[in-house]
């Protein structure tokens, strides 16, 4: 075989993970700067032609190759595949037998070369041989030291920009977008760590940008070819790929692809935000209204996928969200909306229109014209802005005008929901016969509305307790291993004896803890008690009238609790968290609302 070749060339030879991928990408019609290979052999023969034996004393290895000449033939064709490819500088770039492997990436260990001219090209050269045989490559390795090495030596791009994709985002295992890091001009000081990139977020659906973390230097049409080149070379590979790339001009360069190195999807780590009263019925329109009204306010790029738990022994399902996935984190959603306001607003009048719809027909009750496909549409309709209203006093970088419209919203409409919730039920319930009434809770809107009932044992095992994800429902009998099977770990908090959360109205009172979760445990609410639950609803009323202090998990400042407090001047903490975890029926704690914490004595 030749001792050089060029980026032309059929792969019939290990020429090391590295330049390996750059033929591949070269043969499959992507656009990579041009270059050649000077191949192991040729390594080889430099080390034979200067009588250098590889052993283990690398000190002595690496100065016989600095002091070594290059044979005459071998100088000569580098140089001539210097001027066939007209080059004025290059990189000069290992590819190592052991490197950009499925398990191994050796991801820096040896030695790259930037903007080398033609005097230096030689000593930049026997640098990298060099590399095979540094401290750190043998630490790395576990002295791996008898690897050769190819180096390629390829056209340096002037870049405008450069960056790092991943075809898949190596921490979250939805695999819904790719992640691309971006810094102005050459990407090694990127690699390096040596500046912060911006960061993008792409569906790989849509190629749109879903989240930018810094300056977004690129277009959102760059975005895209760029996007689809990623995933063509995903495609190629048939793996997730980390892929190094820059731009010059509006030109797109493809400079490195390897595979993610030992890729395998973190867990994701679910967080508890609610705990609710939910039938199934509500449960359904929670998530198609979290959902698919909020991927309407984010241009179909929002991807939200919440874990329901039903706990029996409550009689309450816990609602968690993915803290792993950043696409499910609110700002984003928020940036979106403000990005483009006057949608939002639109969006906003036809909540608008939903409320007066469904405010219309629970106040007419009009049996003739009811219909359910109808009617959970504007719920639908109107579920985001009131979920998004209870966020928006968390963040103090919204548009100011967009929080005033949330914020309206859920402080005017909110209830509303509650009203259709219960409207929907009672019309569930003069649908059933009396066997299926008592287990209302446990019915799917299609399974009464349609006429699909299931038989009376199958709704009471589901009253045993059951887990909903990803839009279906699951009975399960160890919770603890269908999470493992799924990736997920639950967040907990920690225990303690002081619980720490946020002031929604101020004030200092000690009382006696009680729990509520139900109307049903209503009655054993005391005057003067400690309320402490995951959130406060309209049905709530009766006791907050005689409630001592409220203490909530959930809540910011707009939250139903925050502006009864406020109206009632009770002392109010919200936001903590795990209070219903810790604070159990009976205890005497003092709810100090005037720094945000609960003492439990």
């Amino acid at each position: 075989m030749n001792y050089i070749i060029g980026d032309k060339e059929e792969i019939n030879y290990d020429f090391g993970g590295k330049a390996n991928s750059l033929l591949k990408l070269v043969g499959n019609n992507l656009n990579v700067p041009r270059f050649f290979i000077i191949t192991s052999k040729a390594y080889e023969k430099f080390l034979k032609f200067n009588h250098i034996e590889i052993s283990n004393d690398y000190e002595q290895f690496k100065k016989e190759i600095e002091t070594a000449n290059f044979p005459k033939d071998l100088e000569d064709e580098i140089f001539s595949f210097w001027k066939k490819y007209n080059f004025t500088a290059v990189a000069v770039r290992s590819s190592a037998s052991n490197e950009d492997g499925s398990i191994k990436s050796f991801a820096g260990q040896y030695e790259t070369f930037l903007n080398v001219d033609k005097k230096d090209l030689l000593i930049k050269i026997k640098n990298c041989w060099k590399s095979l045989v540094e401290d750190n490559v043998v630490a790395y390795s576990n002295d791996e030291s008898n690897q050769v090495m190819n180096i390629i030596v390829q056209e340096m791009i002037d870049a405008d920009y450069s960056g790092v994709a991943f075809s898949v985002n190596p921490t979250d295992s939805g695999n819904n977008y790719s992640v691309i890091e971006v810094c102005p001009g050459l990407g090694e000081q990127l690699v390096s760590g040596n500046v912060t990139p911006t960061t993008l977020l792409v569906r790989r659906q849509t190629f749109r940008s879903d989240l930018t973390k810094g300056q977004c230097y690129l277009t959102e049409e760059e975005i895209t070819r760029l996007e689809k080149i990623i995933l063509k070379i995903e495609k190629i590979y048939a793996t997730p790929m980390d892929i190094e790339w820059c731009m010059k001009g509006k030109t797109i360069y493809i400079l490195q692809a390897r595979a993610i190195t030992a890729y395998n999807p973190s867990v994701n780590l679910y967080r508890k935000v609610i705990s609710r009263e939910k039938t199934i019925i509500e449960t359904e329109i929670y998530y198609k209204g979290e959902y698919e009204g909020i991927k309407s306010l984010t241009k179909d790029l929002y991807y939200f996928k919440p874990l329901f738990i039903y706990d029996k022994e409550k009689e309450i399902t816990n609602v968690y969200y993915n803290d792993t996935a950043l696409e499910e984190d609110p700002k984003n959603i928020y940036y979106y909306m403000q990005k483009d306001l006057k949608k939002t607003k639109e969006l906003y009048d036809k909540a608008l229109s939903s409320c007066k719809y469904l405010n219309e027909m629970i106040d007419s009750n009009d049996e003739s014209d009811f219909n359910y496909k109808e009617f959970i549409h504007n719920m639908l309709i109107i579920y985001p802005f009131t979920s998004l209203g209870n966020l928006a006093g968390y963040f103090e970088n919204i548009n100011r005008e967009l929080q005033e419209l949330l914020i309206e919203f859920r402080n005017n409409y909110d209830y509303i929901l509650y009203k259709a919730n219960e409207y929907l039920h009672v019309k569930a319930k003069n649908i059933l016969t009396k066997e299926y009434q008592e287990h209302i809770k446990f019915l799917f809107i299609e399974e009464v509305f349609e006429n699909k009932m299931p038989s009376i044992d199958t709704v009471k095992k589901r009253e045993n307790g059951y887990i909903f994800f990803d839009n279906k429902l699951e009975l399960v009998d160890n919770i603890s291993s269908w999470l493992e099977t799924k990736n997920i770990l639950i967040k907990s908090f920690q225990d303690g004896k002081i619980i720490n959360g946020n002031v929604a109205y101020n004030g200092k009172i000690t009382g006696k803890v009680c729990q509520i979760f139900k109307k049903e445990d209503f009655k054993k609410f005391e005057k003067g008690d400690i309320l402490v639950t995951t959130m406060t609803t309209p049905k709530f009323t009766p006791i907050l009238k005689i409630a001592g202090a409220i203490v909530t998990d959930e809540g910011g400042i707009t939250c139903h609790a925050a502006i009864i407090a406020r109206e009632l001047k009770i002392p109010c903490i919200i936001g903590c968290k795990n209070a219903t975890e810790i604070l159990k029926d009976g205890m005497i704690v003092e709810v100090n609302a005037n720094e945000g914490i609960v003492n439990i004595f």
